[in-house]
């Protein structure tokens, strides 16, 4: 950037202050500069340019020196110019080098020798003005550079290795009330946030400090990158108060309006069920087919209500989760017995298999029965949606190294490749058409995710194999040892849990 900007520069019209009192020679500076199409001010005593300098700006200063002591006055020039270079050039009658380095060391950049040749002044007023161009557009590119960050929302600080802040932006002022970007330069990171350079470089939701000392949930990332050979890291912090308070707007109304559904929907259930069997009568021929679809579909219904619930309390962090050292045979037995009716509707066989050692007896796992055989429950209805008729759906307990693994595999079509990195995610599916043959929310797989996660396990699908589909849940396993003492805490009197720890 900085170098096409040095191509693209040229030559602008600045203002120019002249000190030099009335004279031919004076008189031709000023024409050779306007004659260089800049703007002029002259000015014949250094005592009334230092006054003009307190309130007025200039480009370019030519000084005209008739005496030794002269050329300390450049240094007073220079404090008037804002932090700016504004190039200095010396006139004087005077004749050696010694004046030469005596103007230099007193603050001038030039110091030329009256009479200046004409075409030798003109010259170097033309690559001063190059610079000068120069400058102007590099300033302009560096309050450009900040006023992008300071019209950046999130708050954004440069540290160096130390975490010593070296820049920031107005956001980040707001969050840490510093006033200005400058107040939090020279500040530790940890000091102003309350949490570790590493921490924030790292990452992932935090809960920082404002200067207040007050908390606030944050999301912080950091970029790593070399100015000089010198280390910086750029933070960005986003706070999120108002979003995390606008997600706990949306679960609340979500959550209630699912409550508000399940009232009504478990009386057309109970009803239409009453129908089905006969309790008001029997029903004419043609009209139980379209009792039992009202009856399918009341149930599908349900089943969405259920899931949009179980998400709302999973992401709000409100569900509760009663986890027990349990035995996991029996529990895969039961899922199994509880989904044979549906296997049987579609035609598949479903079985089960413990690749059982001599140690999945003594070996037992930290879960919530109920929520594990919600998730089981999930993946082998998938299983069998999934599976052709006359098919298979294993259903398998395993101990690998110290974990336990529950695994469910079909014979399907399988999952896409592309598709399998968005497999847990909310609302995937890798058909999204409207004509897509298999119904569902997309929710299951990412509720299943959730609740095998907050057991302290993880979920994924079998990368190789060729064939359909295999999902497996992995549970740390406690070995007989580890399990008693877990069940000896349980018997324990422990407060009702709200929540997940």
């Amino acid at each position: 950037m900085i170098r096409h900007a040095m191509d693209s520069v040229a030559p602008s019209h600045f203002h120019m202050l002249v000190i030099a009192r009335p004279s031919r020679a004076a008189d031709e500076t000023c024409e050779i500069l306007q004659g260089l199409g800049h703007r002029t001010s002259r000015l014949p005593e250094a005592e009334e340019a230092l006054a003009w300098l307190e309130t007025g700006t200039a480009d370019l200063i030519v000084f005209e020196a008739t005496s030794p002591g002269d050329f300390k006055r450049c240094g007073s020039f220079r404090g008037l110019t804002r932090n700016r270079w504004v190039p200095i050039v010396v006139i004087t009658p005077l004749v050696g080098d010694e004046h030469v380095v005596a103007a230099l060391a007193g603050g001038a950049d030039e110091c030329l020798t009256s009479p200046v040749n004409p075409a030798l002044l003109s010259a170097k007023l033309r690559l001063y003005a190059r610079s000068l161009a120069l400058q102007a557009r590099l300033a302009s590119l560096a309050q450009r550079q900040r006023d992008i960050q300071d019209n950046i929302l999130d708050a954004v600080l440069t540290v160096d290795e130390a975490g010593m802040v070296v820049e920031a932006n107005l956001a980040a002022c707001q969050v840490f009330a510093r006033g200005t970007p400058a107040g939090l330069v020279g500040n530790q990171i940890q000091v102003l946030t309350g949490v570790p350079l590493e921490a924030l470089s790292s990452g992932g939701r935090l809960t920082l400090h404002r200067a207040d000392q007050l908390p606030f949930p944050a999301q912080a990332c950091g970029s790593e990158w070399v100015e000089d050979g010198f280390r910086r890291i750029t933070l960005v912090i986003r706070d999120l108060t108002e979003t995390l308070r606008n997600e706990r707007m949306r679960d609340e109304f979500l959550a209630t309006v699912s409550h508000e559904l399940r009232t009504p929907l478990t009386s057309v259930l109970g009803a239409v069920g009453l129908l089905v069997s006969g309790a008001a009568g029997k029903l004419p021929p043609a009209a139980l087919p379209l009792a039992a679809a009202a009856q399918r579909n009341g149930e599908r219904l349900g089943k969405l209500i259920d899931d949009v619930l179980d998400l709302t309390k999973l992401e709000g962090d409100r569900m509760t989760m009663r986890l027990q050292p349990q035995d996991l045979a029996p529990l895969v037995h039961e899922a199994a017995a509880a989904n044979q009716g549906y296997a049987q509707r579609c035609g598949v066989q479903l079985k089960v298999e413990l690749d059982d050692g001599g140690s999945l007896a003594a070996t037992r796992s930290l879960v919530d029965a109920d929520r594990l055989l919600q998730v089981m429950a999930n993946l082998v209805s998938n299983a069998l949606k999934h599976s052709p008729r006359g098919g298979t759906v294993v259903l398998r307990l395993g101990l690998v190294a110290a974990r336990q693994c529950i695994s469910v595999s079909d014979d399907g079509p399988g999952v896409p490749a592309a598709f399998r990195a968005a497999l847990f995610e909310k609302f995937s599916q890798a058909d999204t058409s409207d004509r897509r043959s298999i119904g569902g929310t997309g929710l299951g797989l990412h509720i299943a995710r959730l609740l095998v996660e907050r057991m302290g396990g993880s979920i994924d699908i079998e990368q190789e194999k060729r064939q359909g589909a295999t999902f497996r849940v992995w549970l740390p396993a406690l070995i007989a040892s580890a399990a008693a003492q877990a069940d000896t805490a349980d018997m324990q009197p422990a407060p009702a849990a709200t929540g997940v720890s």
